[in-house]
């Protein structure tokens, strides 16, 4: 399926104005350490997500912009036949469901494969994971929100003793910040004592907004309060085709959007052209020092 075009944006969203993104683009111009060339299909992204107000969408297209320069762990070398993205491929599952729940949200499934915490490199799959929103963003376009479903099945605390907790802080960051899509809920399926580990770990870094999408679900039972069996994998109690069958899709359109990748790495902030002072990774995440990795007995 090729990239969604802002000519159909346009016209299957009333909401969606011209002017604003010119208005947008011509703020850009501006701002010179903002990368230049910026696609009308990425201003239309950031309008839909800041619900056309202006002044938002000027705060997420730079934080975008910015946690995307100076966190290269996560947003830099992002070819998807890179060694770390292979591996991160093989541990990890990650499929989007044909069917939208009834307000036209995506769905979108992620799930360990390989529970071999030597192969877990929580960076890498944070990256793949945002390669993955990506494509989905360039495909579906400006869709009503999403639906972020995560099987906690498999997780231990030698997962959780491999994660950095400025990559947790960077994640989090980034998703409630400068994501151009909509997040309606944060599924979490499959919990476990490690789950609630994992939330106790996240919680310095959720705001409120977001503290309010996460569901945490030990039964199938309330799941089904949101999201109906039609939009699920069989493997949950649904009607569609598994994890698995979804996750070879999106293998392949990674592979497909190798070239995209490659160039979207070209749209980074230029520090050196920034008016005021230049950020650099501690203005932006707070000291590095403090964020080391979970020390457990």
């Amino acid at each position: 399926m090729p990239p969604i075009t802002a000519q159909e944006e346009l016209s299957r969203n009333s909401n969606l104005k011209k002017e604003n993104m010119d208005y947008l683009r011509e703020w850009m111009s501006k701002q010179p350490h903002l990368p230049s060339g910026v696609t009308d299909e990425q201003l239309i992204l950031f309008l839909n997500c800041c619900q056309h107000s202006l002044e938002a969408c000027k705060q997420t297209i730079e934080a975008y912009y910015t946690i995307r320069t100076h966190a290269p762990e996560l947003f830099g070398n992002r070819d998807p036949q890179s060694r770390e993205i292979q591996q991160a491929l093989s541990i990890l599952e990650v499929g989007l469901m044909p069917k939208m729940d009834k307000d036209g949200n995506l769905i979108l499934f992620g799930r360990l494969s390989d529970f071999d915490t030597n192969k877990f490199s929580y960076d890498d799959l944070l990256k793949t994971w945002f390669m993955v929103q990506d494509i989905i963003l360039l495909e579906k376009g400006a869709v009503h929100g999403f639906i972020f479903a995560i099987d906690m099945k498999g997780l231990t605390i030698g997962h959780l003793a491999r994660m950095n907790l400025s990559s947790i802080k960077k994640y989090y960051m980034y998703i409630q910040d400068a994501f151009p899509g909509v997040v309606i809920s944060n599924q979490l399926i499959n919990a476990s004592s490690v789950t609630e580990t994992f939330m106790n770990m996240s919680k310095p870094f959720l705001k409120k907004d977001l503290v309010e999408k996460i569901f945490v679900h030990s039964t199938m039972e309330t799941l089904y309060e949101y999201i109906p069996k039609e939009a699920l994998p069989k493997e949950y109690g649904g009607e569609l085709e598994s994890v698995t069958h979804y996750n070879k899709e999106v293998r392949t359109l990674l592979q497909d959007y190798r070239d995209w990748f490659q160039k979207e790495e070209k749209f980074r902030v230029d520090e050196s052209k920034r008016q005021g002072r230049a950020k650099n990774a501690g203005d932006i995440f707070g000291v590095e020092g403090s964020f080391k990795k979970l020390d457990i007995d």
